[in-house]
């Protein structure tokens, strides 16, 4: 059997040479003529699999080790009989976290607490739903917007858009549909930038067409009165370099970069290729220990604990900082720049490695964070 993967798949060769030879590859180097002989595909977001890529070919399986899929033809993929499987929910806890620092961070410059502001949700999935436990349990109003689930449960807790829009920060969280009735491409498009109230902080760790690029950039460049932070772009891997400068916080699609979040996506597709194959899994995924993981010092509030975690775990203005650095030292190669950052992405452990003393009146918090109680 014959395995192709795109080389960025943590662990991809250990996991499943079991079934045969395994072939790593750029991502975007993978094409028609080199699946010509292949049996199963693994890719990541950088690869488009459809009919160009497939077609002729022995390829029976597809799995994309990551919870988007707007770059997999799953129709065409039905129509030939491939099997396929994405990888949802492996990296919702590091996008979770990602989020949390990016907030973290204007709230103290702001210097405000968790308890005055207000966040707007727009997608309450694997990851929207994490956030909405979190920031509850902050104390924090949350706003969810989410259509889909706002048919299926008719919960009252799911609100209009425009709702959503006037909270103090609005984070992104929905696939790309780019049409139909839930279509999500430049969802928030000129109307809703435009929308948006002096000071409001907007994040994007979805994907780069969610927001209007153009129109983001321009109501920062005029007004300068918003704020935002994006991790996914439009025209990825050229991102604009105009709207990279003006951003608060620039990082190249790499929110959900965790080494669990990593290693959970490639044990899902292995999983699921055992199950398709009809095999034994053996493979088990060793995870590298964690040490300094007690977090020993005082604190008094949930402003005071999260400033404890962030940025001493997790420093988002260093991965802008270095992002913005790159690029713009690499103005000629900025595509090559963005995947080289993406694949020498540095070491990010999830906060479920760390302990913690707490007490009772912080257990929730604890909880939602997943950080491990210390005795």
């Amino acid at each position: 059997m014959n395995i192709i993967a795109d080389e960025n798949i943590i662990y991809a060769e250990q996991a499943f040479s079991q079934f045969g030879n395994v072939q790593l590859i750029k991502g975007r180097d993978i094409s028609n003529s080199i699946l010509k002989e292949t049996d199963a595909l693994m890719v990541r977001s950088v690869t488009n699999v459809n009919n160009e890529l497939l077609k002729k070919t022995n390829v029976k399986f597809v799995g994309t080790a990551t919870i988007g899929t707007d770059h997999i033809d799953e129709d065409y993929l039905n129509e030939n009989g491939i099997e396929f499987t994405s990888a949802k929910g492996c990296n919702s806890y590091a996008v979770m976290e990602y989020i949390l620092a990016s907030v973290n961070l204007f709230i103290n410059n702001q210097k405000r607490k968790f308890n005055e502001i207000s966040i707007g949700i727009i997608g309450v999935g694997n990851i929207g739903s994490k956030l909405e436990k979190l920031f509850t349990a902050l104390g924090a109003k949350v706003l969810l917007n989410d259509p889909p689930l706002k048919r299926i449960t008719n919960k009252k807790k799911y609100v209009p858009l425009e709702e959503v829009l006037s909270a103090d920060i609005i984070t992104c969280h929905v696939p790309l549909n780019l049409t139909g009735k839930d279509k999500t491409f430049h969802l928030i498009d000129e109307k809703e930038i435009a929308q948006l109230k002096p000071g409001v902080v907007l994040i994007n760790s979805s994907r780069g067409p969610v927001v209007n690029n153009s129109a983001l950039k321009k109501r920062i460049s005029e007004k300068k009165d918003i704020c935002a932070v994006l991790d996914v772009w439009e025209n990825e891997p050229n991102l604009d370099l105009a709207l990279m400068k003006l951003v608060n916080i620039a990082t190249p699609h790499v929110a959900g970069y965790s080494l669990e979040g990593k290693i959970n996506g490639t044990k899902i597709l292995y999983d699921k290729f055992c199950e398709f194959l009809g095999k034994e899994k053996l493979w088990e995924p060793v995870y590298p220990e964690v040490t300094n993981n007690v977090i020993s010092n005082e604190y008094n509030s949930e402003e005071e604990l999260i400033d404890m975690l962030f940025p001493c775990i997790y420093n988002i203005e260093e991965d802008s900082n270095f992002t913005k650095s790159q690029i713009l030292s690499n103005k000629n190669e900025i595509s090559q720049t963005f995947d080289l950052l993406r694949k020498n992405y540095p070491l990010r452990r999830e906060l479920n490695n760390y302990q913690i003393k707490y007490s009772t009146e912080f257990k929730n918090l604890v909880k939602a964070l997943r950080l491990i109680p210390k005795d």
